[in-house]
């Protein structure tokens, strides 16, 4: 069971490279033609299978996996189905701005085991977060693009973690 807690988490890093990589281009404004329902269907998309993989996680009882697993879902949850029917900005909003506390924790806490590499790609979501949830507080989007920047350079980030954990190679 241990197995498939790793297999389960590396498919969650693998998601969140590939979510952190499309809000950020989405948020740069990579695609003028995007339709906003699409792309919460993407999110939702990630979201789900993010749920299936954090049920393996909570079965092989990695509890700090399925925790951070839980901030990221509820993240593409809030944000598609928002997207999808256009409503709920409100909850978004919160929701975004919250998880951003989460995030903070988690970086304190990897941050004191010594886990660099996780610390720094935890510790980008914070003002990831806020500073998407405050251009939608404020609607500067200025915020929404410098929050986009970060969710792409973080994608990247996710993206050589899970790479590096699926051929063995630990990161510090």
């Amino acid at each position: 069971m241990e197995h498939m807690a790793h297999v389960a988490m590396n498919t969650l890093i693998w998601e969140a490279a590939i979510m952190l990589w499309i809000i950020g281009l989405v948020e740069l404004g990579v695609d003028k033609r995007h339709d906003p329902k699409d792309f919460g269907w993407v999110l939702l998309t990630g979201g789900l299978m993010e749920t299936v993989a954090m049920c393996f996680l909570i079965g092989a009882g990695d509890m700090f996996g399925a925790t951070a697993a839980a901030a990221f879902i509820l993240l593409l949850w809030v944000l598609g189905v928002g997207l999808v029917t256009g409503t709920n900005r409100a909850v978004q909003n919160h929701a975004i701005w919250f998880t951003g506390f989460y995030f903070l924790g988690a970086t304190i806490f990897t941050a004191s085991h010594h886990l660099v590499f996780l610390s720094f790609m935890l510790g980008i979501l914070v003002p990831l977060t806020w500073l998407l949830s405050l251009a939608n507080y404020t609607g500067i989007h200025g915020l929404a693009k410098i929050g986009g920047f970060l969710s792409a350079v973080d994608g990247i980030l996710f993206f050589i973690w899970a790479l590096s954990t699926a051929i063995g190679h630990h990161l510090p």
